[in-house]
């Protein structure tokens, strides 16, 4: 098990190091696009495993329009309007759409609960994922070049920190981890590997803001201590969070497509957390 989340956690890194070495920010939001809507599709999985009733392929469609309105307003910005103007009616679009789905149902047993579970779906996973591609093109990038380029580097040094914090989390809890952090939602989890894994963010962090210091040097020592304190924090609870749904449908794996991890729900169900958090800090506190 050990070996095959290595590997996969390497080939992980090694994929967003060559979108990011290659400034390709295009095919980065289709990657974030495409993990997003497999997780989704695997979250609505775990309910109907629990024999809950949804609109999974409504759903799935929903979160397939939200990032197509995203990323043509992203790329092209002005083209539709403002972009939370833009962002806001395609969220609109999407719960009308899911409601009113629910009127040409010829089964109502329990609409309410269909209707949740369907936008709760979505606002978890894509919603909350697509600010990844929030921080790729909205954030400047402060690299000295002729043309600016976008804020592809800035996300992938918020994934790196977060990944990094859950490997280290994973290595040294599963070797020397002896005293429970959560016994009833992840029994797996310790104390020892929690201080382990945000230690090792807080690393990432420090080593990425001085290694690159013309592209992340904005952020400077004193970002660079909070964040890689802040991030490594959140994503304890991102990766908890997804702990209670899976132990809510009695199963160990959101999924089996990646080996050594589980679902693609598994790889980012810390990000979940930190991406949306760390676009504000920007937003708020840096830019």
């Amino acid at each position: 098990m050990f070996i095959k989340r290595f590997i996969s956690s390497v080939a992980f890194i090694s994929l967003i190091s060559a979108l990011v070495y290659f400034r390709l920010s295009t095919p980065t939001f289709v990657l974030v696009s495409v993990i997003a809507l497999l997780a989704q599709w695997e979250f609505y999985a775990l309910q109907e495993a629990k024999g809950l009733k949804l609109f999974k392929k409504a759903g799935v469609f929903s979160g397939a329009l939200f990032f197509s309105v995203a990323y043509f307003n992203l790329v092209k910005p002005g083209v539709f309007g403002h972009l939370e103007s833009v962002e806001s009616f395609a969220i609109l679009v999407v719960i009308l759409g899911v409601l009113g789905r629910m009127v040409f149902e010829k089964e109502r047993e329990t609409p309410v609960a269909t209707i949740s579970l369907t936008l709760f779906g979505f606002f978890y996973i894509p919603y909350l994922l697509h600010f990844i591609s929030r921080v790729i093109f909205t954030i400047p990038d402060q690299a000295v070049s002729a043309e600016p380029m976008r804020g592809i580097l800035f996300a992938a040094y918020m994934i790196a920190v977060t990944k990094v914090t859950d490997i280290g989390a994973y290595l040294v809890g599963a070797r020397i981890g002896k005293h429970k952090m959560s016994p009833v939602i992840s029994p797996k989890k310790t104390w020892e590997g929690f201080v382990a894994g945000v230690l090792c963010g807080l690393l990432v962090s420090i080593l990425a803001v001085k290694l690159l210091p013309e592209s992340l040097g904005v952020l400077g020592f004193g970002h660079a201590i909070f964040l890689g304190v802040m991030l490594p924090l959140i994503s304890v609870i991102g990766d908890l969070v997804e702990s209670v749904i899976k132990r809510d449908a009695d199963i160990k794996d959101s999924g089996g497509v990646i080996p050594g991890i589980g679902g693609c729900l598994d790889l980012i169900d810390s990000l979940l957390y930190t991406a949306p958090l760390f676009y504000f800090y920007l937003i708020f506190f840096v830019f």
